[in-house]
């Protein structure tokens, strides 16, 4: 029927405009939304741990006030039956779970944790990143066994965090190798001195001191009023749309507070060895907290092109690239005090002019691969000559026969 569908009072050029405004705004939140994708991937799961008093709380707070447009789920664990720390929490988060009067590190093994991470980390409800606050008292080894073990497909350990309270830690207190306090920061991902503004230089110098020799090649920072800078910990999403607000402009200010770290950009057009590649992310590169980036290899019958994230000693490799990524290789290595060598660790990866890789090069990648994503292995082919007595030697040889067959003949 004609005229169906128009607005009254509006002429023609104003419907084209509202027309071609509204596939306008579509396709910019359908582009939004893939780069939001690409970008963010699988949930990460950050564990944030820390003696009574050390800041957790503080730097939670901090994190997700200053996040931009990432949405963050937090689960808070508070050993006590008032969900204190839960109660400060709240209303910072985008979505917060709350596990007071008990730790989960030992907790039964009920589902509890499982059930937290499915549900923040399920598709619709659309978070970014999550933060788990462990309580005071919690065993991080424990608890990061735990979160690892309870993870689904829509997340990934995103690292364990420790912090060390620079004002009620003494350099006796690491001098115990044997000690609770070490055992704990072992286990750390990334170590963050806070209340550094409480302490003098000195103070400070001689912990970080000895956190290096105790600790060699581990990320360590340093927290000045709980501010650690998110980017630190996860990758953050900007809506380009949005208006700047009150808290974008405190966040600003806020900036020089944050804890220093660097970012470190390498690409490679050549393919990289894949055993050599398994070994360095196995290792790591000293003080590298976060490495993430597209990977190229070459061997033939298997995917060439792969997504990796490291966090800490956690690896997660993944076939395939977001669409758009360029050719080659592109990692982004992410930490505290990075140098110069994470250029010659990543260089020596590199396939050297005439090397080939071949399937018995895949063993140490592969299993660094989640098991429903992994791809068959090719199978190796055996280009050695056939020696006397092999079954090549038992086939049939046309010319052979053909010289018999004339001799049969001639006689």
């Amino acid at each position: 029927m004609r005229g169906a569908g128009r607005v009254p009072g509006v002429r023609v050029d104003e419907r084209r405009a509202l027309r071609h405004l509204g596939r306008s705004v579509r396709a910019r939140a359908a582009q939004a939304e893939e780069a939001r994708g690409r970008l963010i991937g699988p949930v990460p799961v950050v564990v944030l741990a820390g003696s009574l008093g050390a800041g957790k709380t503080t730097v939670v707070n901090h994190v997700l006030r200053n996040s931009a447009d990432t949405r963050i789920g937090v689960i808070v664990n508070d050993f006590g039956d008032i969900d204190v720390d839960g109660l400060l929490v709240a209303g910072q988060a985008d979505m917060l779970v709350s596990a007071s009067g008990g730790c989960l590190c030992c907790a039964t093994d009920d589902g509890m944790v499982a059930d937290f991470l499915r549900r923040l980390t399920a598709p619709r409800a659309g978070i970014d990143a999550v933060l788990v606050e462990a309580s005071g008292v919690a065993d991080p080894v424990q608890l990061v066994q735990r979160v690892v073990d309870d993870l689904g497909r829509n997340a990934r350990f995103g690292g364990l965090v420790v912090l060390l309270d620079a004002e009620h830690t003494s350099t006796d207190d690491l001098g115990d190798a044997d000690g609770q306090l070490l055992r704990g920061l072992r286990a750390a991902d990334l170590v963050v001195v806070t209340k550094a503004d409480r302490v003098d230089e000195g103070h400070l110098a001689r912990l970080r001191a000895h956190l290096r020799a105790a600790l060699p090649g581990r990320p360590v920072t340093v927290a000045r009023s709980g501010a650690v800078d998110p980017a630190l910990l996860f990758d953050l999403r900007h809506d380009p749309d949005r208006q700047l607000t009150l808290g974008d402009v405190r966040a600003g200010e806020n900036a020089h507070l944050h804890t220093p770290f660097r970012s470190v950009s390498w690409t490679s057009e050549t393919a990289l060895h894949p055993r050599r590649l398994a070994r360095l992310l196995d290792d790591g590169v000293p003080e590298a907290f976060r490495v993430k980036g597209f990977l190229t290899i070459a061997v033939d019958g298997y995917p060439t092109r792969w997504t990796v994230h490291r966090v800490g000693r956690h690896v997660r490799l993944t076939p395939g690239v977001p669409a758009g990524a360029r050719r080659g290789t592109e990692l982004v290595l992410i930490g505290p005090e990075l140098g110069g060598s994470a250029y010659d660790e990543l260089s020596g990866v590199v396939l050297a002019p005439g090397e080939v890789a071949g399937p018995d090069d895949l063993w140490g990648l592969e299993r660094l691969v989640p098991p429903h994503l992994r791809p068959p292995l090719p199978v190796a082919v055996d280009e050695d000559p056939a020696e006397p007595g092999d079954a090549a030697d038992d086939e049939p040889n046309d010319e052979q026969d053909d010289e018999q067959d004339d001799e049969e003949r001639a006689g």
